[in-house]
């Protein structure tokens, strides 16, 4: 019997319509009925992937920004922090905006953008639909680089996110030049940067760690690059159907896709071996 899963959020739980379905939800508190911990593991900020668990009533600790947070749902207890260096982050900025490319940083709880459009503006727009304790609070700001010099707090993660694709493979050739930080995709369209060593894989390793379980007692459920590592180390891996075909190759079982309660047919047939 597996301990522990390790559930991505978009491509793999949530639905194309951002939900997490009905046959999803029961199949996660049949886990948990079980005694089997569900860790939610994001590339999102944590206040974004906060309001999932919320809502799934979990109980366990969250991963957010592919691994550089690992956080207390309920007394928002920052477990893990692992931050990009400073002098990495201007040097991004630098090769963004001579690239004219779009891109926000995670740092704490707040986003940072210097223009509304792609992930910053969903958030805004969603936010609208949100209680205030559940908003993601996004700050536009004219000048990043300044910004980051007068804030306390160190970035998390930082998102390129652009239409172009040749344009957004030539940026993010460019800056994996810098020996400094890691570089991985959670969608066609986009590339996260994160602080050297920073992955959901290790996260895991840290958590499982103080919960006492090892890596062979977990079982993972991702559909993206930056959820390699997590996939990799575990000692079930399950891809989703729509997932990259580098994730279906290192992996145990592919299940259906997200918009096909993939996640419940995982836990059901290869987690808990109903059907096998």
């Amino acid at each position: 019997m597996y301990k522990l899963i390790a559930l991505d959020l978009d491509g793999t739980l949530l639905n194309s319509k951002k939900q997490i379905s009905k046959e999803n939800m029961e199949a996660i508190r049949l886990a948990e009925s079980k005694g089997i911990k569900v860790v939610f593991c994001s590339g999102r900020i944590y206040a974004g992937a906060r309001i999932y668990a919320e809502e799934a009533s979990i109980k366990d600790p969250l991963i957010a920004c592919n691994g550089a947070v690992i956080r207390d749902v309920y007394t928002g207890e920052t477990i893990y922090n692992n931050t990009l260096n400073d002098e990495d982050c201007y040097k991004v900025i630098d090769m963004c905006h001579m690239e004219d490319i779009y891109f926000h940083f995670y740092i704490g709880d707040t986003m940072y953008t210097e223009k509304l459009e792609f992930s910053s503006l969903s958030y805004w727009k969603k936010n609208e639909q949100l209680p205030e304790k559940d908003r993601v609070d996004i700050r536009l700001v004219e000048n990043m680089t300044e910004t980051l010099e007068k804030c306390k707090i160190k970035a998390s993660k930082i998102v390129i996110v652009s239409r172009d694709i040749e344009k957004l493979k030539r940026v993010r050739k460019m800056i994996s030049g810098i020996e400094t930080i890691d570089v991985m995709s959670s969608n066609f369209d986009n590339f996260e940067i994160v602080n050297r060593g920073v992955s959901k894989g290790n996260a895991l390793k840290i958590l499982t760690e103080k919960l006492n379980i090892s890596m062979i007692e977990i079982a993972a459920i991702g559909d993206n690059e930056n959820d390699y590592s997590m996939l990799r180390e575990a000692g079930l891996s399950i891809a989703m159907r729509n997932a990259e075909n580098s994730l279906k190759e290192i992996s145990d079982f592919v299940t259906l896709s997200n918009d096909e309660n993939g996640v419940a047919k995982a836990i059901n047939d290869y987690i808990l071996n109903k059907n096998i």
